[in-house]
């Protein structure tokens, strides 16, 4: 259980996060009230509404993210326990990442062997996938080698991330456009609840599944 402190301090930290995007989305929809008919539909508006709505989904990254370590550390959510292949939750990672957050990974190098965890899938898609998002953000050219080395995956950045491990978000430049900023706090909390961790091993960080 976290003490009232730390819970207050993911809090204070969240709701600062949330005040930039929330102004954004304001503003854009009073824009749009304020046109006159026929410009609602020009491409001003088209733009308003983008703008719109790239504010909302960073909101509820956010909070999403939140409520996920939360109820992690409360002891909240009844993970299940089913066989899972590594690879699989790798491949859904990278769909992810190019289909929904523009990332390109058609250059990564990915070579994960047979290596299976238990646990819950929907859960361990969402590490994984913070984890190897983390790695393409920071990194200044993103291309990473994503590999299995015996029950470990390893994901490696052409130019890493500095630090590799990221301080706590609290301790974080506040402003992340993609509201990103819990991810790897949440990966880290999913798979400690797994048994598993997160390392770094030889300029790589290495996924370590319960």
């Amino acid at each position: 259980m976290p003490s009232p402190g730390k819970r207050g301090k993911y809090l204070g930290f969240v709701a600062h996060e949330l005040k930039n995007p929330l102004a954004t989305a304001l503003w854009s929809c009073d824009l749009l009230k304020r046109m006159e008919g026929p410009d609602r539909t020009g491409e001003r508006a088209e733009k308003m509404i983008d703008v719109s709505l790239r504010a909302l989904r960073r909101m509820r990254r956010l909070i999403d993210d939140f409520f996920t370590i939360e109820r992690l550390l409360e002891h909240g959510y009844e993970l299940r326990r089913e066989p899972v292949e590594v690879k699989d939750l790798v491949d859904s990672a990278l769909q992810m990442l190019s289909e929904k957050e523009s990332i390109e990974t058609s250059g990564w190098k990915v070579q994960v062997g047979p290596l299976a965890t238990t646990g819950d899938v929907e859960m361990l898609r969402r590490a994984v996938r913070a984890v190897i998002e983390h790695m393409a953000r920071g990194s200044p050219r993103p291309l990473l080698s994503i590999r299995s080395e015996g029950p470990v995956l390893s994901i490696r950045a052409e130019t890493a991330p500095s630090p590799l491990i990221p301080p706590p978000p609290e301790e974080r430049p506040s402003g992340d456009p993609a509201g990103a900023v819990l991810g790897f706090a949440m990966a880290a909390a999913i798979l400690e609840a797994h048994g598993g961790r997160i390392e770094e091993r030889d300029g790589a960080l290495a996924v370590v599944f319960g």
